[in-house]
């Protein structure tokens, strides 16, 4: 079994852009209806929202080739995030190794 490092962004739940979808959902909830596209696609949720989706921090699935690149010299390898290609009100990068 091997090691894989991995990243992921964090928007905080004060940010504007998460508030107004977040008041999107919870009338989709309340409804018991669908959620708009622009909101589904924010949450990254297909069908049905649900309640974790509004923890403290929304957790933002990276790209390689879009958001970061792999990156070795040497005897060093790593990733090299692109930070202006981070989604917009991103604060916070996690990067873990999991095996």
């Amino acid at each position: 079994m091997g090691m894989s490092t991995h990243i992921a962004a964090f928007i905080p739940d004060t940010d504007p852009e998460f508030q107004k979808h977040k008041a999107v959902a919870l009338v989709c909830m309340e409804a018991k209806v669908s959620l708009p596209a622009e909101t589904s696609n924010y949450f990254n949720v297909r069908y049905n929202p649900y309640l974790g989706m509004f923890d403290e921090k929304l957790q933002i699935d990276l790209k390689e080739g879009e958001h970061y690149e792999e990156w070795r010299e040497d005897s060093s390898e790593g990733f090299e995030v692109d930070l202006t290609k981070l989604p917009k009100g991103v604060t916070k990068l996690r990067f873990y190794n999991s095996w």
